[in-house]
């Protein structure tokens, strides 16, 4: 049974589609750019990006009459999977910005799809998502970022962090506390130009990829139909895809891990030692098996999460289980998968050190592990509370 069979499952034909799509443009040369790309300690070309866009692929999840292909979360997840499998960076990359595209597909108004949704689609303008700061991530109590009344809109100030395809983006979907009343809503921000903006590229050796950088704003004007959440929707909005990004972020881990065991026990197979392959040694085949026990507990655990996901069911203590197990496991079992190859695993003529520099940055996006368990913690008493043998008490 192919591994990923019970989410190609519950796709569509349509869906399937879409998902042959995604392999096909990974395999070749793709997938021998975004290495080279890593070997020479520098993000993909963003060429890419615009054949990924010329696919229609960023218009994946938004709706037909928006030029889009309206496909489920799992099927999201699935298109996910198939480009970590070569690279969890430029899947993450990829994925961000398709995320925009649905936002404003599926909840902005209709002068807002005007404006942008278009542009967007196509590849003609990039956009990320905005949340963290420099004084904090997950606290959203500590955001700083500010919106003050204007005429005709909004003046943003503040700086966000950590912002995936920050060098390259024309705009973001930012989170600001209104001047008035400390309410949180966000706004669609073009960048533009002008000396309103700065970016400062954050430098992760290993990881360029992501092309994270801060954007510092300065009294930044946005006009009024900018305003994509208003005061009071704003962070239930930001939650839902905290959550849903957090599940997709485990699916990617999991594939990428997937892809790693692929390529150690294809290695492990035809390396021979000792009169025999590698793999017949029992003790590290035994390292192997055990990667692969923890591989499929956690592609276990993200697939009942993307079920509650895609059917829209509360998924927070879910959401937050899968992606601290898949990121750990993915984080560790690559890095066996390396070490059963020997030194040949680490070298520049393998995928697996890209992989494990690249996945490891999984562990802080969309929150922490410690914010994973303080999640989980919340819900103990709500989601494991049943005294053994109380269903025999009247």
């Amino acid at each position: 049974m192919p591994f990923f069979s019970q989410y190609d499952e519950q796709l569509t034909p349509a869906e399937m589609e879409l998902v042959g799509r995604a392999r096909r443009f990974c395999a070749g040369a793709f997938s021998a750019a975004i290495h080279e790309a890593y070997l020479r300690g520098e993000p993909f070309a963003r060429e890419w990006i615009t054949e990924w866009a010329a696919l229609g692929m960023l218009g994946l999840q938004a709706k037909a009459e928006h030029g889009g292909h309206e496909a489920s979360f799992l099927c999201k997840i699935r298109v996910a999977q198939e480009m970590a499998r070569h690279g969890f960076a430029a899947a993450f990359c990829l994925n961000n910005l398709q995320g925009q595209v649905t936002r404003i597909s599926l909840h902005g108004s209709d002068e807002q799809r005007r404006h942008v949704l278009e542009p967007l689609r196509s590849g003609a303008i990039l956009a990320a998502p905005a949340m963290t700061e420099p004084s904090g991530g997950s606290d959203l109590g500590s955001l700083a970022t500010t919106a003050r009344r204007v005429d005709g809109g909004w003046s943003i100030s503040g700086t966000k962090s950590w912002v995936t395809n920050g060098t390259i983006v024309d705009g973001i979907t930012l989170l600001a506390r209104m001047d008035e009343g400390g309410e949180l809503a966000t706004f669609f921000v073009s960048l533009g130009g002008g000396d309103s903006v700065g970016c400062h590229e954050i430098l992760l050796p290993g990881a360029r990829s992501f092309r994270l950088a801060a954007l510092e704003l300065r009294d930044h004007f946005v006009p009024d139909w900018a305003l994509l959440s208003r005061p009071g929707e704003a962070l239930r909005a930001a939650m839902e895809a905290v959550n849903a990004a957090r599940v997709h972020v485990a699916a990617m881990a999991v594939a990428s891990l997937h892809a790693a065991l692929c390529e150690a026990t294809r290695y492990c197979s035809s390396r021979q030692t000792f009169g025999k392959p590698l793999l017949a040694h029992q003790g590290l085949q035994w390292e192997l098996a055990e990667v692969s026990i923890r591989l499929e507990a956690a592609h276990a655990l993200v697939f009942r999460a993307a079920q509650l996901v895609n059917s829209r069911l509360p998924a927070v203590t879910a959401a937050a289980q899968c992606k601290k197990f898949a990121v750990d496991t993915a984080i560790w079992g690559i890095g066996q998968c390396i070490r059963t190859m020997g030194a040949i695993g680490a070298s520049g003529t393998q995928r697996l050190s890209m992989q494990l520099a690249e996945v490891r940055l999984a562990a802080f996006g969309d929150g922490t592990n410690e914010i994973m368990l303080d999640r989980i913690g919340r819900s103990l008493a709500k989601d494991y509370a049943d005294p053994v043998g109380s269903e025999h008490r009247s």
